[in-house]
C-alpha cells in the first residue's frame, strides 16, 4: 500500500516508496518480482498470480463458498432502477420489499447501495446506520420482512465528522474532510457484529482510490494503508463476513493476498456510465486477468435485462443497447450476477439463462477474459483495442471445453484452437445448436468485424470429439438455452467408458429442474434431451450409446 510502479514515456519503469511518505522505519523491507512466461499473456499472469498466492499462503475457500458469488442476487448501485430512486409514491422499504415478493427470480440475496445510511462532510460516512426516513422499521425488521434473505451493504469513504471517532480511533484528514479507522481497537468487529444481527453477509467497501488517494495520511504513513485493510480483513474472518473491493487500485488487489475474505471485486467501472453511453463498461477482459491471478472473482457490476426504463434516475434517454450482452459477461466473469432493472422491467427469461432453476450461477471454470493476440495486438496498434475477443474453459473429467466472444470488432481475425488453448473438435454457435462445425487448424474460425459489431454479440462453444467405437463418435454440446452450456453446477461427471461403446453424463439440478441437454452423434446428428432432475436430490444421468442419447 505505500509502494507505486509507473512507466514513463519513454518506457522507463519506475518503482519504489512512495515520496510522499514522511519517514520509513529501520529494517523496512519491501520485494518486488519480475516475471515471465514463454506460455503467453493469459497463461504468464496465471502462472503470476499462482506464486503470489503460493508466497502469502492465501486461500481461496471463502471465494468458492460465497453466497454472493455463486448465486443470483439483485443490486441497487450506480446503474440500477432503485439508486436513489424508489417505486413511485412508497418509500425504500416498501420498495425493497416489493422487489422480492414481486420479481420471480430466485434472489438469494439483496445489495443495499450508498443511498441507505447517514452522510457527513464532503459526502462521505457519519454513521453507517439505516436512515429513518429509508427503512422506517429499522434493518432488523426489514429483514424478517425480506424473510430474512441475506444482505450485501455499500459502503464509502468516513467523513471528518463521523460519529464514530468518539469512541474509536479515528486518523482525520482536515484538509480533505475525511477520516479513517486506525484499526488498533474494535471498530470493525463491532461494526461488522451489529450488521451482522440485520442479515450481512457481504461488506462492499466501495470508493477505496478517494479514500487512498484523497487522503493525505495514507499518503504520509508508510503502514496505514495497510493496517486498515488488514483490520478490516481480520474483523471479517472473526465474524464471518466477506468482502468485496470496489474502485479499487491495484495495490488494494495485491494487499488482499493477504486477507482471504476479500472474495471479488469490482473490475468495471460504474454501470450508470454504460448508460449513458460513455463507456463500455462490459468491456472486462484485460481487468478480470489480474483480479482473478490475486485470487478474487471479477464482478461486471450491476445490469439491466431490458433495453428501457421509464422511470430511472438516468437521462431520460438512457439505454442498455444489449442487455444479453450483460448478462453473458456477468455469467462467465465468475463473479456475482446482479441485475438491476424495475420490477415491472425484469426479463425473467433473458436472466435466467445464467442459472439453475435455483439460482446457481452456472460457471466457466476461469472468468472469460481477452485472447492474447487481441491483447498484444492493442500495444501494436498503440493502445487502440481492435475489439473485445475473448475466451474462458470448463474441464471435467480431463476433457476441456472451451468458450469464444466477440464484439465490438474492428478488424477480422481468425481463431485457431492453438490461441485459447483447445484441442480439434467441433464448435457450434449460441443461436443455432443444430449446426455443428470442425474446429481444427484446417478450420479456424472466422471472426467478422462486420457481423459481431458493437451492437451484436457472437458467442461460440467448442466441445472435444469422443470416440466410442471405430463408427460412432459424439461431443457432448451442453445447455443450449444457458449461457455457460458446460460447467460443474450441472454436470457432476463424464465417463466415457470406450470399451462398453457408452458414456455415462450425471447432471444435477434444483429437484424436479428440467434441462436440455444437446449431444451431437455423428450418427444422429444434434440430439436435444430433456432430463429431469429427481424430486429428491435433483439428480439425473444422460447416456450415449452407438445409437442412441437417452435421459434415464
Amino acid at each position: 500500500m505505500a509502494t507505486s510502479l509507473s512507466q514513463t514515456n519513454s518506457n522507463t519503469l519506475e518503482y519504489g516508496v512512495m515520496g510522499s511518505m514522511l519517514s520509513i522505519p529501520a529494517n523496512y523491507n519491501h520485494s518486488m518480482i519480475v516475471f515471465y512466461s514463454s506460455q503467453g499473456i493469459n497463461e504468464g499472469i496465471k502462472e503470476w498470480g499462482q506464486l503470489m498466492q503460493r508466497e502469502y499462503t492465501r486461500t481461496n475457500q471463502h471465494r468458492l463458498n460465497d453466497l454472493t458469488i455463486n448465486y443470483l442476487g439483485y443490486y441497487t448501485d450506480n446503474g440500477a432502477y432503485y439508486y436513489y430512486n424508489t417505486e413511485k409514491g412508497i418509500n425504500y422499504e416498501e420498495t425493497v420489499v416489493n422487489v422480492r415478493h414481486q420479481i420471480s427470480l430466485p434472489f438469494h440475496y439483496i445489495q443495499l447501495d450508498s443511498w441507505w445510511y447517514y452522510k457527513g462532510i464532503g459526502d462521505g460516512v457519519s454513521q453507517w446506520t439505516a436512515r429513518p426516513d429509508i427503512f422506517p422499521d429499522g434493518l432488523q425488521t426489514v429483514h424478517r420482512r425480506l424473510e430474512n434473505i441475506p444482505l450485501a451493504a455499500h459502503n464509502r469513504y468516513w467523513a471528518f465528522d463521523t460519529v464514530y471517532k468518539q469512541n474509536y480511533s479515528f486518523v482525520l484528514d482536515e484538509s480533505n474532510k475525511k477520516a479513517l479507522p486506525i484499526g488498533n481497537d474494535s471498530f470493525w468487529i463491532d461494526l461488522f457484529s451489529q450488521a451482522h444481527d440485520w442479515g450481512l453477509v457481504l461488506y462492499e467497501q466501495d470508493w477505496l482510490d478517494r479514500q487512498t488517494i484523497d487522503f493525505l495520511p495514507t499518503r504520509t504513513d508508510i503502514d496505514l494503508g495497510h493496517q486498515w485493510l488488514m483490520s478490516m480483513g481480520e474483523a471479517g474472518e472473526k465474524i464471518g463476513m466477506n468482502i468485496q473491493y470496489c474502485m479499487s487500485l491495484p495495490r488494494h488487489i495485491l494487499t488482499a493476498l493477504q486477507i482471504p475474505r476479500v472474495t471479488h471485486a469490482r473490475t468495471s467501472t460504474d454501470y450508470a456510465f454504460h448508460l449513458h453511453g460513455k463507456a463500455q463498461q462490459w468491456t472486462i477482459g484485460i481487468s478480470s486477468m489480474f483480479a482473478d491471478a490475486m485470487g478474487l472473482a471479477p464482478f461486471k457490476d450491476v445490469f439491466w435485462s431490458t433495453s428501457f426504463q421509464p422511470g430511472s434516475p438516468y437521462k431520460p434517454d438512457a439505454e442498455e443497447v444489449l442487455p444479453e450482452r450483460e448478462i453473458l459477461i456477468a455469467t462467465l466473469s465468475t463473479g456475482p450476477v446482479g441485475p438491476g432493472d424495475a420490477i415491472n422491467y425484469t426479463n425473467v427469461q433473458r436472466i435466467m439463462k445464467c442459472c439453475r432453476e435455483d439460482g446457481l450461477i452456472l460457471k466457466p471454470d476461469l472468468p472469460l477474459t481477452m485472447i492474447n493476440r487481441l491483447a498484444s495486438d492493442w500495444a501494436f496498434y498503440n493502445g487502440v483495442s481492435q475489439g473485445e475477443l475473448y475466451s474462458t474453459r470448463t474441464t471435467i473429467n480431463d476433457q476441456t471445453f472451451h468458450v469464444i466472444f466477440a464484439s465490438a470488432m474492428k478488424q477480422d481475425y481468425l481463431v485457431y484452437p492453438s490461441m485459447i488453448g483447445a484441442q480439434p473438435g467441433v464448435i457450434w454457435s449460441y443461436d443455432n445448436s443444430s449446426v455443428v462445425s470442425t474446429f481444427d487448424d484446417a478450420n479456424p474460425l472466422n471472426v467478422s468485424a462486420s457481423k459481431c459489431h458493437d451492437l451484436f454479440i457472437c458467442l461460440w462453444y467448442v466441445s472435444p470429439i469422443i470416440e466410442l467405437e471405430e463408427s460412432t463418435k459424439y461431443a457432448l454440446l451442453g445447455e443450449w438455452n444457458k449461457w455457460t452450456a458446460i460447467s460443474h453446477q450441472r454436470i457432476i461427471s463424464i465417463d466415457n467408458q470406450i470399451i462398453n461403446d457408452i458414456a455415462i453424463i450425471d447432471l444435477q439440478g434444483a429437484p424436479g429442474e428440467t434441462v436440455s441437454i444437446v449431444v451431437f452423434h455423428f450418427t444422429l446428428q444434434s440430439v436435444t434431451v430433456n432430463c429431469r432432475m429427481s424430486t429428491d436430490i435433483g439428480r439425473a444421468r444422460l447416456i450415449v450409446t452407438t445409437s442412441s442419447v437417452v435421459c434415464a
